[in-house]
């Protein structure tokens, strides 16, 4: 994962929406919905919560992340 999509991935454990994560790293919501797409491939994760859960370190991916 690159820099940028753990810091997705950090504020989407945050709770944060597209938008607000928009905001917060100073990018297009585009941006964070491509990042977000990217992060659930790459975590072979199907859903945000998925992914927060991953964040706090649940683990529910179902490869091992790159």
């Amino acid at each position: 994962m690159t820099g940028r999509e753990r810091q997705v991935v950090e504020a989407i454990a945050d709770g944060l929406s597209d938008k607000e994560i928009a905001v917060r790293l100073h990018i297009a919501v585009r941006t964070v919905r491509r990042h977000l797409r990217n992060i659930l491939e790459k975590l072979a994760l199907r859903t945000r919560p998925e992914v927060a859960a991953h964040a706090h370190g649940g683990g529910a991916g179902r490869a091992d992340s790159t």
